[in-house]
């Protein structure tokens, strides 16, 4: 199915599909009832301020893949990296070859802005991204932890906000 998948950046038009596939993530994450982004806060982060870049993937026309990232330079070198943050393809679409062409085309905007990494997370129990990421040649990096703080919760543990 490959041949018919086409990838590429979101356009203004792709909002309302592009938050669908969003609440489908939301909704396959387990983080449904906390999802808060409506089509206008979608369209001005990606199209007015232009905070993250979605690349969406389509099987005759048809919107069913999103990978969403963001571009950091990392300062022991200032080689730009690439954050992903979200890779999401549509239940019936899944092992048909969107995942990959969608991280094929951003493993090659890495690369033609001089990138060298992509990195990412992985729910721990997600053991088919986990397997569909190595088929890619992506490794574990047990180098580093993630650590999140909620700042909701950021006075409780003796912060100030301000």
């Amino acid at each position: 199915m490959s041949s018919n998948i086409v990838v590429r950046h979101a356009e203004p038009d792709d909002s309302r599909a592009v938050l669908g596939l969003m609440q489908g993530l939301a909704e396959f994450e387990g983080y449904a009832e906390r999802f808060r982004v409506t089509e206008a806060a979608l369209y001005e982060g990606l199209f007015e301020r232009r905070s993250f870049n979605v690349l969406v993937a389509s099987v005759e026309g048809r919107l069913v893949g999103i990978l969403t990232y963001y571009h950091l330079p990392f300062t022991y070198d200032l080689t730009p990296w690439v954050y992903m943050k979200e890779l999401y393809v549509e239940t019936d679409f899944r092992g048909a070859g969107v995942g990959r062409c969608l991280m094929n085309k951003l493993i090659a905007e890495c690369r033609a802005r001089g990138g060298r990494r992509i990195r990412w997370d992985v729910l721990s129990d997600n053991l088919p991204a986990k397997r569909f990421y190595q088929t890619l040649g992506a490794r574990h990096d047990c180098s580093w932890e993630l650590y999140a703080l909620d700042l909701s919760e950021a006075t409780e543990v003796g912060l100030e906000l301000r």
